[in-house]
């Protein structure tokens, strides 16, 4: 271990899916390496409870509290609406505990295996992102890690519980796609603040994971070539000082930013993406928001959204 610790408290998010075995399995490799705690939430969420699914609640359900297996004789037809959403939510919540529980335990029995220290926690919310959000801040964790999308999807990878996570949680995001492991780690840089933040803990990761890193500077077509080549040179040059003894390639390309690091990234066969949630460099704009957002959401491997 280094004498700095990242990540040291990790909320893994999980549903049950492939995508969220991916993450589980990719939290494990990580939190071994890290040395970090990890608390395994299952957010339970269903359309029933928001009101807005009042008016769709068949009549016969209206007529028939629900649990009590009243046949036609034995309906009650006074029942108001809101308190049959109540019987049904409270039914469905019922289910859905209970399978959220046993899908928690089991994954705390991998970390448990791996002798990872791991907690189990079970909240309930109409919004999944938000609860995940809700619990990573009120526990003050490091790293929200979940998997790319509870669905088939082609364009964008993205599910819509990860992309809104990544977008609102205040502390860092780890959107886990298939590789289950971390050999090879790519670091856009930009010069800026925020970029050194994010070199700083790719130094970390980089060693205590075992892992070769590719830094890269993207210029965009439209800027002027010789000036911009110079300063994207130095710009990798300060980056690579920080990276002693770690296996390192840099790369300086040009071309629309987004796309071309997730092209770099697919090329070099990159476990992992490390990214910054913006930038502030005026040279170089590649790290603003409409960037990184556009790499989490089409990029076809992890990305490390740093906060």
């Amino acid at each position: 271990m280094s004498g700095e610790q990242i990540f040291k408290r990790v909320l893994l998010a999980i549903d049950g899916s492939l995508p969220s075995i991916i993450a589980q399995e990719l939290t494990v490799f990580m939190a071994k390496k890290l040395d970090s705690n990890v608390t395994v939430l299952n957010v339970i969420s269903h359309e029933f409870m928001s009101s807005q699914f009042d008016k769709y609640i068949p009549m016969s359900y209206r007529d028939v509290p629900l649990g009590t297996g009243g046949a036609p004789e034995e309906r009650v037809s006074a029942v108001p609406t809101s308190g049959v959403q109540e019987t049904i939510a409270a039914e469905f919540t019922m289910q859905y505990r209970q399978r959220g529980t046993e899908i928690i335990e089991e994954a705390a029995a991998s970390f448990k295996e791996e002798g990872i220290s791991v907690d189990q926690e079970l909240v309930e919310h109409a919004d999944p992102a938000e609860g995940i959000t809700r619990v990573a801040e009120k526990g003050s964790y490091d790293l929200i890690v979940v998997g790319y999308s509870g669905e088939e999807e082609r364009e964008p990878h993205l599910g819509s519980v990860a992309k809104k996570t990544a977008l609102y949680a205040k502390t860092s995001v780890l959107i886990a796609r298939e590789k289950r492991q971390i050999s090879k780690i790519m670091v856009p840089v930009d010069g800026s603040e925020h970029s050194r933040k994010v070199v700083h803990c790719a130094t970390i990761l980089a060693k205590e994971l075992g892992a070769e890193v590719t830094l890269l500077n993207v210029q965009e077509h439209d800027s002027p070539a010789k000036i911009m080549k110079e300063i994207g040179t130095r710009i990798l040059s300060e980056a690579a000082g920080q990276f002693e003894g770690i296996k390192l390639d840099q790369r300086l390309l040009s071309g629309d930013p987004a796309k071309t690091i997730i092209q770099t990234a697919k090329e070099g066969d990159c476990d992992l993406i490390l990214i910054g949630h913006k930038g502030h460099s005026a040279i170089s704009r590649f790290l603003l928001g409409s960037v990184s957002d556009h790499v989490i959401q089409y990029a076809d491997r992890s990305v490390l959204l740093i906060r």
